[in-house]
């Protein structure tokens, strides 16, 4: 964000950091003073305030929008790659990549991020759920198709339920899927019989909780025709495009999935596409340290001085530009704790400015 309060708190901390270091230079001897550190809030609680002010302003005003995914510790974080408030500010959404048994350091820091305008989610991985139940037939393959649903609902009650547990602001639904071409008619009614098992109960808890974000991280082509009816509930829509490698290949991503309204609207939607055009966010994973062969998060193109471009910069150029046939609204960048290691948070910054450039 570029404004003077920004401008004005970040000279502060110079200023207070630059004091700090003085004073230290004066020290003879080490002695225990019972001294606590105030915070910037505490010692500047107007400019505080309308630094909070202006960042509201921006988060609630039109902007793209930024969603990151964090490994967050299951124990009290140690240092400063593990805690949320060292997340920069200009961040919409985290996504918490262990929801469950939340600890109470990290809980505290979920309410003091809200103030600033960022909002905690956490991920329903319908996959991990398939995943489980095919472990379960190896050992016992008599179970029924019954016993199958049964098994898929609790799992996502007992997801469903960690929202209110922990007071998240919100839940992403992460669903693969299949493609739907080749299936056979009994193999199509069972993915169909359990994908409404699944989303039913994201429909239904949807309705009791219409102040929560709500987003669906997945393939919509892979949705039966007249499941795509909920696609209206969600705030956003998350392209899989973790392994796309140019801007084309996840606009693909995006009309794919567009298509497949297009495809039903005038036999089950009176006409209207039920896929929204209006929010679609893409989505990218930062590049890895040990990655020597920059594969991961990086696109096949190259700059003008032959380096492979950075997936998270090339995609954040891409939101940034028009398209006639829907909106760009986001970027949704993975595992946001090796961005800390590698580079700072410098990555997430430069993503956050190249979208929102005059903010």
């Amino acid at each position: 964000m570029k404004n003077s309060s920004i401008y004005k708190l970040s000279a502060l901390m110079v200023l207070t950091l630059s004091l700090a270091i003085i004073s230290c230079s004066d020290w003879n001897e080490v002695e225990s003073l019972g001294l606590k550190n105030q915070s910037l809030k505490e010692q500047y609680p107007k400019l505080y305030a309308d630094y909070i002010q202006d960042l509201i302003k921006y988060k609630t005003g039109e902007h793209k929008v930024t969603f990151v995914s964090f490994d967050n510790p299951q124990r009290d974080p140690v240092n400063q790659a593990e805690r949320l408030t060292a997340i920069p500010d200009s961040v919409d959404f985290i996504c918490l990549n262990h929801p469950d048994d939340v600890s109470p350091e990290i809980q505290k820091e979920m309410t003091q991020i809200r103030e600033k305008g960022i909002h905690t989610l956490y991920a329903i991985k319908y996959e991990n759920f398939k995943e489980e139940w095919e472990a379960n037939t190896k050992i016992n393959p008599e179970f029924t198709e019954e016993e199958a649903l049964a098994y898929f609902g609790k799992r996502t009650d007992d997801m469903l339920a960690i929202c209110d547990k922990y007071n998240y602001d919100g839940i992403i639904i992460d669903y693969t899927g299949q493609s739907l071409v080749s299936m056979v008619p009994e193999n199509l009614a069972k993915y169909n019989k359990r994908q409404k098992n699944f989303f039913n109960r994201i429909v239904s808890w949807r309705e009791k909780h219409d102040h929560k974000t709500l987003v669906f991280y997945g393939n919509v082509q892979y949705l039966v025709p007249e499941n795509l009816s909920m696609m209206e509930k969600y705030n956003y829509i998350a392209l899989k495009s973790v392994l796309s490698t140019s801007g084309d290949d996840i606009a693909v991503k995006a009309y794919l999935a567009l298509q497949a309204g297009e495809d039903v609207k005038d036999s089950l939607y009176v006409g209207v596409n039920p896929v929204p055009a209006n929010r679609f966010i893409a989505c990218v994973e930062l590049p890895q340290a040990d990655d020597k062969e920059q594969v991961k998060g990086y696109w096949n193109t190259k700059d003008a001085n032959g380096n492979k471009i950075v997936a998270a910069l090339g995609t954040a150029q891409w939101i940034g530009q028009y398209s006639p046939d829907f909106t760009r609204s986001g970027l949704f960048v993975m595992s946001i704790q090796n961005d800390y290691y590698n580079n700072t948070y410098g990555y997430l910054r430069e993503v956050i400015s190249i979208m929102n450039p005059n903010k």
